[in-house]
């Protein structure tokens, strides 16, 4: 598989693992955007889970998103009103392990073989994300939006 071809092959897994999760276990139908190419490595909300990939690809993806849209996001998946700011951030981490992870699924079945880290959250827009060599390098933001308002971004950050 060439370069190009698998790094048409991670965003397409990636955006359809999001949708995906959203619509099944959040319950919410979110709709991605077109990918860019943008600089800079700060986060783009309030949230930000990071979690580290290695293996056949090595990178990173960020799920950015402001606390008021995690919190609904949160309380559809539980069920309940989440409004404890700590449990609106480990929700953060979990809805990024749950996308992750079914990308990571999709990608196995095309012998793309990758472990995944932990997700680190960091709280504050803006905040520098060390992504691995980030050394003048861009990052594919992926935005997505629910009912015509931006929801949340996810970014991948690829090593080369």
């Amino acid at each position: 598989m060439t370069d190009e071809k698998l790094y048409q092959n991670i965003i397409e897994s990636i955006i359809s693992a999001a949708e995906n999760v959203f619509q099944t276990m959040i319950f919410m139908d979110i709709k991605s955007q077109a990918p860019f190419e943008r600089k800079g490595m700060g986060s783009l909300s309030d949230i930000t889970a990071i979690i580290s990939l290695t293996g056949d690809i090595i990178g990173s993806i960020a799920v950015s998103i402001n606390t008021d849209s995690a919190g609904e996001a949160i309380s559809n998946m539980l069920g309940d009103e989440i409004t404890d700011v700590q449990e609106i951030i480990d929700g953060v981490g979990e809805i990024t392990n749950l996308v992750v992870g079914m990308a990571k699924t999709v990608l196995s079945e095309l012998s793309c073989q990758f472990e995944i880290s932990v997700p680190i959250v960091v709280t504050g827009k803006g905040v520098n994300i060390q992504h691995y060599s980030t050394q003048n390098k861009s990052l594919t933001t992926i935005p997505f939006y629910m009912e015509d308002k931006s929801f949340f971004q996810l970014e991948l950050y690829l090593k080369e």
